[in-house]
Order: C-alpha cells, then sequence, then structure tokens
C-alpha cells in the first residue's frame, strides 16, 4: 500500500518541505513541494506541523495553512496514483511531475485541454518533429506554423474566456476569421490561414485529447489573384532605356532574365553560373526551386545570353545578401523603371494602403503595382499557347494544369478558346498560302 509521509532536511528558518511516497519496503522517492516551515514548529515523528497553541498569528495561520496544504497534497497523490495507468513508471520524475500538477491545476496532459497551453506544447514537443510522407517538413511550413500559433494566441487574448482544444470549431474559426481581418491581412491570406488550426488542433488526438467532431467543416478559401504581366513589346520599350543610375539598370537587367527564366525572386535572383549546365551544345540553368524544391532545366535565351556577355560571364548583382531585402529593393527599382518606361495600362492588383495599413485591390496603372511577380507571370502569359503548357509548367514548377491556369488568370473555356483562335489563324495562313490562281474562262 502507498504512503505518503512528509519531512524536512534542512535546519534553516524556513526549510522546505518534501514528500516521501512509499510503495514498498524497498521503493520510496522523495521530491520537495513548494510548502516551507520553521523546524521549530515541526514533528518529525509525524511528518506534520506541531499543534502550536500560543504563537503570533501570522505563524499560526501559516502552520494551519502547511496542515491543509499538506493534507491536501498527500490526498492528491495518493489518488494520482490509484489513477494510475499500467504503462506509467513510478519514480522521482512521476511524483515531481505529480506534486507540481497539484500546485499548476492538473497533470500536463489534463492541462493540455486548454488550447493556450496545448499551442506552446506544439510548438516546442512537436512542431520541430513533424514530418509528412517520411520527411521532415519544410522549414516554411514551420514558419507558417509558428505564425499561425502567434495568430491564435493573439486571439485567446481577446476572448471573455479561456477556451479548450476542443472549443476550436466552425464558429470560434469565424470570430478568428475576423480577427484577422481586423489586423489588416489581406483576404487570400487570411483564406490560407484559417486552414492551418485545424492541422494543429488535430495533432491533438494523438494525445487523446478531445477534438471537436465538427473541426473537418472549417474550410479554407482563395480569393481572385491578381494576374499582372507585361507584354513583350513593353519589354522591349524598357529594353531600350538606358539608365545612369546603376541599380536600376541592374533592375532591369534582372527582369529580362525573370522574362525569359519564369522564376520566383527567391529563386531569380540567386541564379549564379555555377547553374549553366550544357546540353547538346545549348546552355541550360539547372536549379531547385527553394519553394516547392522541385528541379528545373531552362533553356538560356538569347536575352539573357547578351545579359550575361556583357556582365563577363556573370549574373546582375544582387541588391542586398538578405533575399527578403533584395526582393523589396528590386521591387521598388521595378516601379520606378515601369514609370520612366511609361507603362501605365490599367490592370487588376494590389496597392498597400499605409493609412489603413492593408493591400487594397483594384485597377492600378502598371507602373504603380509591378513586382518581381510579373516576371514568372510574364513568362506563362507570354508562353501560352505558343508552347505547350505542361513545358511551360515544368520551368514555371506548376504541379497541375489547373493551378497554372489559374495563375495566368485563365480557365478550361479561355483555353478553348484560344483553341478555335490558334485553328482560325492558321487555316486562314494556309488557305493563302495554297489559293488556287484564279483565271477567266473563255
Amino acid at each position: 500500500m502507498a504512503t505518503i509521509k512528509f519531512i524536512l532536511q534542512s535546519k534553516g528558518e524556513n526549510a522546505p518541505i518534501y514528500a516521501r511516497l512509499s510503495i514498498s519496503a524497498k521503493e520510496s522517492f522523495k521530491r520537495k513541494t513548494r510548502e516551507t516551515i520553521n523546524p521549530d514548529y515541526w514533528n518529525p515523528k509525524t511528518g506534520k506541523p506541531k499543534n502550536i497553541q500560543s504563537a503570533e498569528k501570522t505563524t499560526l495561520k501559516h502552520i494551519d495553512e502547511v496542515k491543509k496544504n499538506l493534507i491536501k497534497i498527500e490526498s492528491f497523490v495518493l489518488e494520482q496514483y490509484r489513477k494510475r495507468n499500467d504503462t506509467e513508471i513510478i519514480n522521482g520524475i512521476w511524483l515531481d511531475e505529480i506534486l507540481t500538477a497539484h500546485y499548476t491545476g492538473g497533470r500536463r496532459l489534463v492541462q493540455l485541454d486548454f488550447l493556450d497551453n496545448y499551442l506552446d506544447y506544439y510548438k516546442t514537443d512537436v512542431l520541430p518533429f513533424r514530418k509528412n510522407r517520411g520527411k521532415r517538413i519544410a522549414d516554411a511550413t514551420t514558419k507558417k506554423q509558428i505564425t499561425i500559433i502567434g495568430k491564435i494566441k493573439d486571439f485567446l487574448k481577446t476572448q471573455n474566456q479561456r477556451l479548450k482544444v476542443s472549443d476550436w470549431d466552425v464558429s470560434v474559426s469565424n470570430k478568428f476569421e475576423l480577427f484577422l481581418e481586423g489586423q489588416g491581412i489581406a483576404k487570400g491570406t487570411i483564406g490560407r490561414y484559417i486552414k492551418y488550426p485545424k492541422t494543429i488542433i488535430n495533432h491533438a488526438k494523438t494525445l487523446n485529447i478531445e477534438v471537436n467532431k465538427n473541426i473537418d467543416e472549417i474550410k479554407g478559401y482563395t480569393t481572385e489573384t491578381p494576374t499582372i504581366f507585361i507584354t513583350e513589346t513593353e519589354l522591349q520599350t524598357i529594353q531600350k532605356l538606358t539608365f545612369l543610375e546603376t541599380n536600376l539598370e541592374t533592375a532591369k537587367d534582372w527582369l529580362i532574365i525573370g522574362f525569359y527564366t519564369g522564376q520566383r525572386a527567391s529563386d531569380l535572383l540567386t541564379m549564379t553560373p555555377k547553374m549553366f549546365t550544357n546540353i547538346d551544345g545549348h546552355t541550360f540553368i539547372n536549379l531547385h526551386q527553394q519553394k516547392t524544391k522541385n528541379g528545373v532545366l531552362i533553356p538560356m535565351h538569347d536575352e539573357v545570353k547578351k545579359i550575361i556577355e556583357k556582365r563577363n560571364g556573370q549574373f546582375p548583382p544582387i541588391f542586398s545578401d538578405n533575399i527578403e531585402s533584395a526582393k523589396t529593393i528590386f521591387n521598388n527599382h521595378l516601379r520606378t523603371i515601369a514609370k520612366k518606361a511609361q507603362i501605365n495600362r490599367m490592370d487588376f492588383g494590389k496597392k498597400y494602403d499605409a493609412i489603413n495599413k492593408r493591400f487594397i485591390y483594384g485597377q492600378y496603372p502598371i507602373c504603380e503595382i509591378i513586382s518581381s511577380h510579373v516576371c514568372r507571370r510574364s513568362f506563362a502569359t507570354h508562353n501560352y499557347i505558343k508552347v505547350p503548357t505542361p513545358i511551360i509548367m515544368a520551368v514555371t514548377g506548376h504541379k497541375t494544369e489547373k493551378e497554372f491556369l489559374n495563375y495566368i488568370g485563365k480557365d478550361f473555356n479561355d483555353q478553348s478558346k484560344e483553341i478555335l483562335q490558334y485553328w482560325k489563324t492558321a487555316q486562314q495562313i494556309d488557305e493563302t498560302e495554297t489559293a488556287p490562281e484564279t483565271k477567266t474562262a473563255n
């Protein structure tokens, strides 16, 4: 039969009280409680405070509190011992956990029922080790989940009650969405954000923590994606300009390279001559996309060759060693270049509103909303129909045709219309070339 006895190991004025759990004649474990007492008021034989009748009021009050607390500790520890699982190992570590649970409102697993506690646990004990299909999840995914955890915790602070993991349902998710809107986050970003809590919370099932049965009804969403691109004519207008400012000339070269390689800025601005590879006498750029980890092989266009040759076999310099800073600087230079080239065609896009601290979607001149994204989109749009879609996708890294068409602002109906127009044009050319000479009959 398990028993608890309290002991002192110090003669100091505020000696800590230890709990000793004995489960057999040979097995006992000892750990410190958070209770303290003056040894003069302690009975080592009974393992309890002495029955003091006369002392200062504060002393008598403290002794009385210690007595009550020790009774509660003994009851809690023995109750947890009786309720133990067959897999639990009873030792000093177990006793320390139980004593901590007594003071903090319950054992760790029970406390993880509360969403704030669970999020902390998930962030430190789960996320660093999560895998997908046998591989550790990407750093980018980890960062996204950490961001979402921070957003959820900020949201929880605005609620009037402490939420449990099982409280997260469609209703709470809707409140979370409104909270994100209030922070000025773009609608498309919110559509992605509200999916992540479901992924994080569903993992609680592996800890036998109750999860709301309706959590899978929470769905993310997408919004209309701006498909800003520049035409080949607009690019040629920019190419004809010579900029005295070095950074603008550099940005112009990167724009040309981006137009003919179709890569995201994170891949475009990290291109080096080490990526060159020769196949059958032709030069290709061989790279692994940072976002998708896809390998792509891009044939080097003549316009790209001109820039590389002009720069003695090198790519243009980047604007900063920090890729995010480099992208921001590149974006700013692109707007300056587009203004000087008078690329004022109106297009649907987003523009940052500094007053409301959010992006506003609408029709704007290209020169005001152009960014590094224009490189990949222009490549995809410019080559659409001219080049078989699977070949374009092999360069841009899109995995499905539907995803690709959505990216360039097309759907399958548009594709069918484009094919029809292509056939009509080809037929007109064929008819012109093969039309028989007309003669007047005698």
